[in-house]
């Protein structure tokens, strides 16, 4: 019993260690929207549903294992009840080295104080970024009243890659036992 017990003791300290958090932080300088478009819901006065889609810099680029964040595409979806606005997002960050990391985020507008905030996942990237997962809050600052205005974030959270992630592989990978045989009869 003792030794089940220290094996899966063992077990799981390795699996938390090979997914380490690291924090980070970031700022990004959003542009208004390029495409946008927005849907009145019929039967109720100030609701509607907005989609739109604007790119952003990062003027404090966070920095995973060495990659500086350039530039971040947002798609975004605003539910507009009146005064309050529920939005949900996926983003896409470049990094300098065409590495990209996969974002998804909810939060609110806070229409009287221009603001907004909210919660981000991480959920996937390429690259030296494969397997990435984290999450962690933003806040940002509207520059306008305007839907689809112009905006700028602040970003905070963690991150971790797996222990053995690396890219591109050290060793080159075996295709010779994959290779599947068709005969010009498989496709009669």
């Amino acid at each position: 019993m003792t030794r089940c017990f220290l094996l899966f003791a063992s077990a799981l300290a390795l699996t938390l260690s090979a997914f380490a958090q690291t924090k980070t932080s970031g700022s990004l300088d959003c542009d208004k929207w390029d495409a946008s478009h927005v849907i009145p819901i019929p039967d109720r006065e100030g609701y509607s549903y907005v989609i739109g889609q604007n790119k952003c810099t990062w003027t404090k680029p966070i920095a995973i294992e060495g990659l500086e964040a350039k530039g971040f595409v947002n798609t975004v979806f605003d539910e507009v009840m009146g005064a309050s606005v529920r939005i949900t997002a996926s983003g896409v960050t470049t990094y300098g080295s065409g590495d990209k990391s996969y974002t998804h985020s909810s939060g609110a507008i806070h229409a009287k104080a221009m603001t907004s905030s909210g919660k981000w996942t991480v959920s996937g990237g390429t690259g030296k970024l494969h397997g990435i997962r984290g999450g962690g809050t933003y806040t940002c600052k509207m520059k306008s009243t305007e839907p689809g205005s112009a905006y700028s974030c602040d970003v905070e959270g963690e991150y971790a890659l797996p222990a053995a992630n690396k890219w591109p592989p050290s060793r080159p990978v075996d295709l010779d036992s994959r290779v599947v045989v068709l005969s010009s009869a498989s496709f009669a």
